[in-house]
């Protein structure tokens, strides 16, 4: 086997987890993981063409995620095999990227190449990259190739940064976001870069000091479950590059970050598990997709999380058991690779962390969710409090998904594409994020208005338990409500009861809804859903006359299959 390479591990990945490449331990997730690499890696190595859709959504972004996935996975196999050809290939692939002459979408919309023009999400990957492709090769990089990298990361990447973030009062618009993944993917990509290059680059001190700033309004705005308000989908993309660059923090200064001594950066590692039930996403926002990111593994790690741990292995080697190439994805994403490198080696325990409760709120956030049992619920449902001040949301308050096993048979309608409209002032006005497509009450034909606020309450009695959302004053605009709320309950855990009430000042059209792509079949009062394995009957009931229609949602995209809505 040819000599292992010199790696220099300023940042996360240890100089030991490095070594461990060339002896992995045995257990399924890094055979499976090897096996894919071992054939991903040829394939890149010979061909170094990223080929994506230049008319589609941020297609620089997606640019810059394959050239992330294929740099970071043609270095971890070089680390596995010591075979020079993989080290090369992504030498190859990170000279490319210095010659883009766009690396920002929106830039390129605005047909503005000035380097300095923006700092944006495709600027914070390609960030990263340049951090691990350096860290990992420094110690052994020739004087051309160091220039190189060290070349592209200050003039396209760390001079953009304090163009865009060194001016007190002229700082972009993520750059102090509480709530937003451009923080810690802008932020933790530029600082990411800085720790690995340290001394070799004259900007490094001042973008240290400018993303410590910037990201800690991200982790300080968590509260102590570490509940995201952008949901499970950006909670990994986001998380992501925040714990790589606090947790390379801790490992190039040898101290612990005060960031991560958090109760809610500890916490928010169980939060995308407990909107996911058996890896069923039930979350809420734009993206509501949840697989397991390696990184969570060293997140974990670094806590003694157990429990954690234990459910995402549960969790991808049950994506394993069902289909062999589940590890694979897209090759958008170096997950792969990075299971190699982060995953602890051996299955923990899952009774090595606390229990987790069966009901319960994020506070602060007011998500709810209720579970019959954990960590593998046969009834589920995820409730939709708190407000729609914040990203990516969606005019869902009040809103919920029932799962059933791992089959999700209630939900809210989600957004399929990434259109101009879907970010732009008429974004409400879609299907897919407005009150007609999710499971909410409405009244006179309209159901929460967006923005709105509402407050969430347990509920707890003899064999019963739940919360109460309080609409009163949200729905009350423009509408004849005097009182409103919605309860659900979970009963002795074999049920749920959802209870809506609304006083009005006159009289009105009321109305619920329930939103299924499973195959449905309604009767007078009733109705049953029909998953590929899994059931749920529902029954419905009023004080006031009342009658069960069915209809058929109206998605943006027209070959999309409707959804089929229970009125």
């Amino acid at each position: 086997m040819p000599e292992a390479p010199v790696i220099s591990h300023r940042l996360l990945v240890s100089p030991q987890r490095w070594a461990r490449l060339r002896a992995l331990p045995e257990h399924p997730l890094l055979n499976a993981a090897a096996a894919t690499l071992d054939r991903l890696a040829e394939s890149w190595a010979a061909n170094q063409e990223i080929c994506v859709d230049e008319t589609a959504h941020n297609a620089h972004l997606v640019r810059a995620r394959h050239a992330q996935a294929r740099i970071v996975s043609l270095l971890v196999q070089y680390g596995r095999t010591g075979d020079r050809r993989f080290r090369e290939a992504a030498l190859d692939y990170l000279r490319a990227m210095g010659e883009w002459e766009y690396w920002s979408w929106i830039a390129w919309r605005e047909r503005n190449s000035d380097p300095n023009a923006i700092f944006d999400l495709s600027y914070g990957e390609n960030s990263l990259t340049l951090a691990l492709a350096y860290d990992w090769l420094a110690a052994e990089l020739s004087p051309a190739e160091r220039e190189m990298i060290i070349g592209i990361a200050r003039a396209r990447a760390l001079q953009p940064y304090l163009a865009c973030n060194g001016v007190p009062g002229k700082e972009m618009w993520y750059y102090r976001s509480p709530d937003c993944n451009w923080n810690t993917v802008c932020n933790g990509g530029a600082g990411t870069l800085t720790l690995a290059l340290g001394e070799a680059c004259p900007e490094s001190r001042r973008v240290l000091e400018l993303v410590e700033e910037g990201i800690r309004h991200y982790f300080e705005f968590m509260q102590e479950d570490g509940a995201w308000p952008e949901g499970i989908g950006y909670w990994g993309y986001g998380h992501r590059y925040g714990y790589y660059y606090l947790l390379s923090h801790e490992r190039a200064t040898g101290k612990a970050h005060p960031l991560l001594e958090r109760p809610g950066s500890r916490a928010t590692l169980r939060f995308p598990l407990l909107f996911s039930p058996n890896n069923v996403p039930a979350s809420f926002g734009d993206v509501n997709h949840f697989f397991p990111l390696p990184f969570h593994y060293a997140a974990a790690e670094r806590y003694g999380m157990g429990d954690v741990m234990a459910e995402l292995d549960r969790r991808m080697l049950a994506s394993l058991a069902e289909d062999a190439h589940a590890l694979e994805g897209s090759d958008s994403w170096p997950s792969v690779a990075e299971l190699l490198l982060f995953h602890p080696g051996e299955s923990p325990s899952e009774h090595s962390g606390r229990q987790w409760p069966c009901v319960a709120t994020m506070r602060g956030l007011e998500w709810s969710y209720l579970a019959d049992q954990w960590p593998q619920p046969r009834l589920y449902a995820s409730v939709r409090g708190g407000t729609t001040e914040a990203p990516h949301t969606h005019q869902d308050l009040t809103s919920l998904f029932v799962i059933v096993g791992e089959e999700r048979l209630i939900e809210n309608v989600g957004v399929d594409d990434y259109l101009d409209t879907t970010f732009g002032p008429r974004r409400f006005e879609l299907y897919e994020t407005s009150a007609a497509s999710k499971n909410v009450f409405l009244v006179n034909g309209v159901g929460l208005p967006h923005p709105a606020t509402i407050s969430t309450a347990p509920m707890a009695g003899a064999g019963w338990e739940g919360v109460w959302l309080d609409t009163t004053t949200a729905m009350a605009v423009g509408s004849p409500v005097r009182l409103s709320g919605r309860a659900v309950l979970m009963l002795e855990g074999k049920a749920l009861l959802v209870l809506d009430r609304a006083v009005l000042q006159h009289a009105a059209l009321a109305e619920q809804r329930w939103h299924t792509f499973a195959r449905l079949q309604s009767r007078r009062t009733s109705a049953l859903v029909r998953g590929k394995q899994e059931r749920l009957h529902l029954a419905f009931a009023a004080n006031v006359p009342a009658r069960l229609k069915r209809g058929l949602g109206l998605p943006t995209h027209p070959p999309r299959d409707p959804d089929a809505i229970l009125r």
